[in-house]
């Protein structure tokens, strides 16, 4: 499985809004209107359109390094609800990782998700993030390291 990750442009942008979660995780992340919006004001922070490998448009990332914390972070990850269930997310985060383990000057990614949302932490623990706390809003946070392992 395959996920490119391109830019979010005037010409997808509201594709990218049109994309929808089930009602059951409205409350797992920030709607793509959001993201796409918030991102705006943060030049750090990249917005990609997550696209399969038949050119669908899947879902949407935003990641770079946080204005808060300056680390490197997946601030959200959102696959539409057509499409999830089939491994998008986990190439998403891999072809992100990669990105970001490219760039040679990051050893950490970190990232934060609700404690309910059960497919994130087992896609987050599976690719070996590890939980380090809980944020303020009672989010789990996990960090990921890009630092070989001996």
């Amino acid at each position: 499985m395959i996920v490119n990750l391109v830019p979010v442009t005037r010409d997808n942008w509201q594709a990218c809004c049109a994309l929808s979660l089930p009602a059951e995780q409205q409350d797992f992340v920030a709607s793509n209107l959001y993201s796409i919006a918030e991102a705006q004001f943060y030049p750090t922070m990249q917005v990609r359109a997550l696209i399969n490998q038949s050119s669908t448009l899947v879902g949407l990332a935003v990641y770079g390094i946080s204005p808060n914390t300056g680390q490197y972070r997946v601030a959200r990850l959102m696959i539409d609800q057509a499409f999830q269930g089939q491994g998008y997310g986990r190439a998403a985060m891999q072809a992100i990782l990669a990105e970001v383990a490219a760039l040679g000057d990051v050893d950490q990614v970190w990232l934060s998700y609700r404690e309910h949302n059960h497919a994130a932490r087992n896609l987050y623990q599976s690719l070996g993030f590890q939980e380090q706390s809980c944020d303020p809003a009672g989010r789990i946070v996990a960090m990921y390291s890009l630092v070989a392992q001996d």
